[in-house]
Formats: C-alpha cells, sequence, structure tokens
C-alpha cells in the first residue's frame, strides 16, 4: 500500500520534547502534531501542526487526523492531564478507523499503572509501554537528564521501527497490511532493540533481544513484529538462527510471527533487531 499516511502526535512536555528530537534528526516519513495545555509550551515546538487543548479538542484532532492511516500517540503517565488528552486524541483516532499505537512512558516511582494503561488499550490498537522505573534501577548513577534523553530515544526508535518497516524498500518487505494484522486490537506492546558485530553478531544481537530490560519475564505472546536490518554479507542462516531464537523464547504454537529484512550497505559485518510482542498469553 503506498501512500500511508504517518502521523506522530506529541502529548505535554514529554511528548513534544520528542518531537523537537524528532525535527532535529530529520526523522523522514511522518507528520508531527504538538498538543499542549500551555501556549508557551507549544511555542517552543518547531513543528508546523499544534493543538492547544480548549473545548472543542474533538473537533480539533478529528480535523488535524484526516488522511492519516497510522497514529502514534507520545505521552508519559507523569501528570493526569496527559493521559486524559491521550485518550480523546485515540479514541478519535480510532473513530475515524486510523491504526492506533500509544507509547507511553509510566513514571518512574510506578508499577505499571494499570488502570491507566488498562483505560488506554480501551481506545487503541497497541499500547506500547516504556516503563521508566526499570531504567532506574538498572542504572542507579543515572540523572534526570540522562534518563529523559533514554526515554526520548526510545520514543524515537518505536516510531522509526515500525514507519521503516511499512516505508523503506527491504529485501523482505512488509507492508501497511501486514502491520496493521500485527498491531490491530493487540493491547499492550513491549519493545525490544539490539545490534551485534562481529563474528558473533547473530549470538550478540539475539542475547540482547531475550535479556532486553523491558521484556524479562514476559509471557509468551500471540503477535511478533520483527525487523531485521544488515549488510549485504548477512547469511541466510545467521537470519534463520534470529528468527527461530527470538520465536522459541517469545513464541508459542498459536504466534503469529512476522518478519521484515532491510539491507543497509552502512551495516557490513553487523546487525540490528528490533522487535515488538503483544497479545499476551
Amino acid at each position: 500500500m503506498d501512500g500511508v499516511g504517518i502521523k506522530v502526535v506529541g502529548i505535554g512536555t514529554a511528548g513534544n520534547e520528542v518531537l523537537n528530537k524528532m525535527v532535529q534528526k530529520e526523522v523522514a516519513e511522518v507528520e508531527l502534531l504538538g498538543i499542549d495545555t500551555n501556549q508557551e509550551n507549544l511555542d517552543k515546538l518547531n513543528v508546523g501542526s499544534k493543538i492547544l487543548v480548549s473545548e472543542n479538542l474533538n473537533e480539533k484532532v478529528q480535523d488535524a487526523l484526516k488522511n492519516t492511516d497510522l497514529v502514534f500517540i507520545l505521552t508519559e503517565m507523569s501528570e493526569k492531564k496527559n493521559n486524559e488528552i491521550a485518550y480523546v486524541v485515540s479514541e478519535v483516532a480510532k473513530t475515524m478507523e486510523i491504526l492506533t499505537v500509544i507509547v507511553v512512558a509510566t513514571s518512574i516511582n510506578s508499577n505499571g499503572e494499570t488502570e491507566e494503561i488498562k483505560k488506554l488499550e480501551e481506545v487503541s490498537d497497541t499500547v506500547i509501554v516504556l516503563p521508566l522505573k526499570k531504567l532506574v534501577e538498572a542504572d542507579s548513577s543515572a540523572t534526570f537528564d540522562k534518563l529523559f534523553e533514554k526515554r526520548d530515544e526510545i520514543f524515537i526508535k518505536n516510531v522509526e521501527f515500525i514507519t521503516n518497516l511499512i516505508k523503506k524498500q527491504g529485501i523482505m518487505n512488509l507492508d501497511f497490511d501486514d502491520v496493521k494484522i500485527m498491531l490491530k486490537n493487540s493491547g499492550k506492546g513491549i519493545t525490544a532493540f539490539g545490534e551485534g558485530e562481529g563474528q558473533d553478531k547473530v549470538k550478540l544481537v539475539t542475547g540482547q533481544i531475550i535479556n532486553s530490560l523491558f521484556v524479562k519475564n514476559l509471557p509468551k505472546a500471540k503477535r511478533i513484529l520483527l525487523s531485521i536490518t544488515a549488510g549485504s554479507d548477512i547469511g541466510l542462516t545467521d537470519l534463520h538462527k534470529v528468527i527461530m531464537n527470538i520465536n522459541g523464547k517469545f513464541g508459542a504454537d498459536q504466534t503469529n510471527m512476522l518478519w521484515g529484512y532491510i539491507e543497509d550497505a552502512e551495516l557490513e559485518d553487523k546487525i540490528k533487531v528490533e522487535m515488538l510482542i503483544t497479545d499476551f498469553f
């Protein structure tokens, strides 16, 4: 499916900070929309489309999401108003039959904010959860600046991962319809990212994915979406090992696993793997 319209909506301080970084990074193939309750915050946002929250928020969102097939909603749960805005935006998008993915960072002192996540699941297709508490636990010396930098990096990785599967020409392509099958009404999702280099690159990258901070101790998943990027020197046996090792860890007989392979000349003797698992047993 050509001409897939993809929009990234940043909500509140955290979401809009990510949008500014996406502009700096020149993330391609997506349109950006910032939403905030504070005009001063929106004035600092370097994107063309902005919405100041008001009584007619639904109508403004509906107008902004015209000609959109996939929307990412980026937010953080540190402020209740962000949850409420994310809920409204997602509900409008679903009503418009837009594939709706919320990427949400839970607060550093929470245990997952289960009830809030469940509410967002009700009005979205997928809610990708980024537990900031786990980032803090993994690095006791982390400062707020480092934590937020890592948070923003993961936000952007999630957007690029799924967007590239749809938009980038690969050796093994997935299109929007494939991605839609994997994300539609899939509930909570968790992502993992890994890179390997050298003779043991396959072992390294699969180890990083399987032991990733956010996926440890997770149950098996009914849906696994995988993106593999490597140089032209990667062998079919190595690709098969990556796929089978990951499916063996997170999959089961009933699991639907889709994967895409993109060749990148800059990754000679390297491999990069990105994974989204959803719809847990």
